[in-house]
């Protein structure tokens, strides 16, 4: 007696019998190009790829957007924060020509020089501390931890659409072209890779808040 094909979704949970759907193949015909065997194979990994690719595109769709718009912050902080690192020659100018003016002053006066307050510049100096350099480094790191994050979100939804094309042809070659494209996915590492992107985000965070702990303290 020959035991029916069964296969029990546990979600909705169906009962498919494929002898049902799919009629017998014909003697010699069991592994041709229209199989029952493949064709109860496209349904089953049709299922599968559908729940994994909606699975991937909820994720991505999210780190996507978070991704942008908090670029698109840490951006427009950098702008304000990095005008602090050229060197300020304007300002170092106003200190040597105040010094200037004083150093006149007490040669009129018989002032002592040695008591006259020195300039904290020089003509080399720089007008930017170590705290500026730390700030606005954590901020472009902040930035382009989540730039690589958009980016990497946007050639995973590329890839996915490039595994969810259509393929005609018989029931064994859309079977051949399907394991070959999971067996992509899982050579490239699709799974680790979507599931770092939100790691990836976080030490973006981390970074950003580190930076704006160290910007809120100096002020």
């Amino acid at each position: 007696m020959k035991n029916a094909i069964h296969f029990k979704r546990i979600t909705g949970g169906k009962t498919y019998n494929y002898e049902e759907k799919y009629p017998e193949d014909a003697p010699g015909e069991e592994v041709g190009d229209d199989a029952r065997v493949f064709k109860v194979y496209n349904d089953e990994a049709e299922k599968y790829d559908a729940d994994m690719i909606r699975g991937f595109r909820d994720s991505l769709d999210g780190l996507l957007v978070f991704a942008s718009l908090f670029s698109a912050v840490v951006t427009t902080i950098l702008m304000q924060t990095i005008q602090v690192l050229p060197t300020d020659q304007a300002r170092i100018a106003n200190y040597l020509l105040y010094e200037n003016n004083l150093l006149l002053r007490a040669n009129g006066n018989g002032t002592i020089i040695n008591t006259i307050i020195q300039s904290p510049y020089g003509p080399d100096s720089n007008t930017f501390g170590t705290n500026d350099v730390w700030v606005n480094a954590l901020f472009i790191a902040s930035l382009v931890l989540s730039l690589t994050t958009a980016l990497l979100s946007v050639l995973a939804k590329q890839w996915l659409q490039a595994y969810t094309t259509v393929t005609s042809g018989s029931a064994r070659d859309v079977a051949l072209i399907r394991h070959l494209r999971f067996a992509g996915l899982e050579r490239w590492r699709m799974h680790e890779i979507i599931g770092t992107l939100p790691l990836i985000l976080h030490i973006s965070l981390a970074l950003f808040f580190t930076g704006l702990f160290v910007f809120i303290r100096t002020l």
